[in-house]
């Protein structure tokens, strides 16, 4: 009597998973594998670019287009070309044409956060352009795989001119107290898919753009800047320095005139290269060399520091959030007219680089 009632438990198991399978559930052929998506806003909604795999066995990939009055409309259209269910899990990184940012993002990002397949932890990009232009580009007549664009936020760590991030660190940059929101910017050209740019924000949306050399002096100043070269020229000739252990900081203080916030910015270097094909150089060249290689980096952060904070009024080194933290009282006072008051503060910016000598 117990084996038959355990052989009827199994059986009736067995039954609801046949039946659970049976009512929605896709095998993973059935749906479309999603590596990539790129929004552009057009005049009656979006129009979304979407590069999937081929299958779950294939590493090739497709590239598919659809448009809808709402980002998840047009995806979900993708089934009308397709036949097949949108599947989101196995995503690396969204994109976002320049019209959705002179629109706001807001109106095309909720989606990747709230819907509940989505994953908001994937790489996240402005295009210079048409988002469209960038997930379709092909290379030797292929199209670039998904997994190389998604290996371009990390560039970064290799030449300290351009930064990476997920969605969340986007949103989380928007709604932070005293701060603004930055993105890297992609560039669609003839030899290939690039970081051209730094956008940032204003809210959700664009205010402007650091170049790359604005950049790491924003990445210095944040304490973000890794490594990269730096070329600077002397009576030594133009000697090429390899940066490393950068450390940035940023403080601040309230006096009778108001904040006062002081960046500061620490790095060694080691010589790569010099002119000339120079054997050797002197103690006072290589002090040069550490005055040239400071001034340079304090020009990346002063002019990152006045085009995105004074002239264009965006917080991206989170000025603002430095006072809500440390100075709550006056920050309640300032906050409203934040944007427009930090452009009158003063600030200092201190950097040095020690230079390894290699020779005695």
């Amino acid at each position: 009597m117990a084996l038959w009632k355990k052989a009827l438990a199994l059986a009736l198991v067995a039954a609801l998973m046949l039946s659970m399978q049976g009512c929605g559930y896709r095998e993973l052929y059935e749906r479309l594998l999603i590596h990539g998506i790129g929004v552009d806003a057009v005049e009656d909604g979006f129009l979304v670019t979407v590069r999937s795999s081929v299958s779950p066995e294939d590493e090739g990939e497709e590239c598919f287009t659809s448009t809808g009055k709402s980002v998840l409309e047009a995806l979900t259209n993708l089934s009308l070309s397709t036949g097949r269910e949108p599947f989101y899990s196995h995503n690396y990184l969204v994109v976002f044409g320049e019209t959705c940012a002179r629109q706001s993002l807001d109106s095309c990002l909720d989606f990747f956060i709230r819907y509940y397949n989505t994953r908001p932890a994937v790489q996240v990009y402005l295009a210079e352009g048409s988002a469209g232009e960038v997930l379709s580009f092909e290379k030797d007549g292929k199209l670039l795989r998904m997994s190389e664009l998604q290996e371009l936020g990390k560039s970064g760590q290799l030449n300290g001119k351009a930064m990476g991030a997920q969605l969340l660190d986007f949103v989380n940059g928007v709604k932070r107290e005293g701060s603004s929101a930055v993105l890297p910017v992609l560039r669609a050209g003839k030899e290939g898919v690039e970081i051209a740019s730094t956008a940032y924000f204003t809210g959700y949306k664009q205010a402007g753009a650091l170049s790359l050399s604005q950049t790491r002096g924003y990445l210095a100043a944040k304490n973000l800047l890794e490594k990269g070269e730096a070329v600077v020229q002397g009576s030594f000739g133009a000697a090429t320095l390899s940066l490393s252990q950068s450390k940035g900081k940023i403080d601040a203080r309230i006096d009778g005139d108001g904040p006062v916030f002081t960046i500061s910015v620490e790095a060694q270097a080691d010589i790569s290269a010099v002119s000339g094909g120079r054997s050797r150089l002197g103690a006072g060249e290589y002090a040069q060399i550490e005055k040239e290689a400071a001034a340079l980096l304090e020009g990346e952060v002063l002019s990152a520091l006045e085009q995105s904070v004074q002239k264009d009024n965006c917080d991206i080194f989170g000025f603002g959030n430095l006072l809500y933290r440390q100075y709550p009282a006056y920050w309640r006072t300032a906050s409203a007219g934040w944007h427009e008051e930090m452009a009158a503060c003063r600030y200092e910016v201190r950097t040095s680089v020690q230079v390894l000598r290699l020779e005695g």
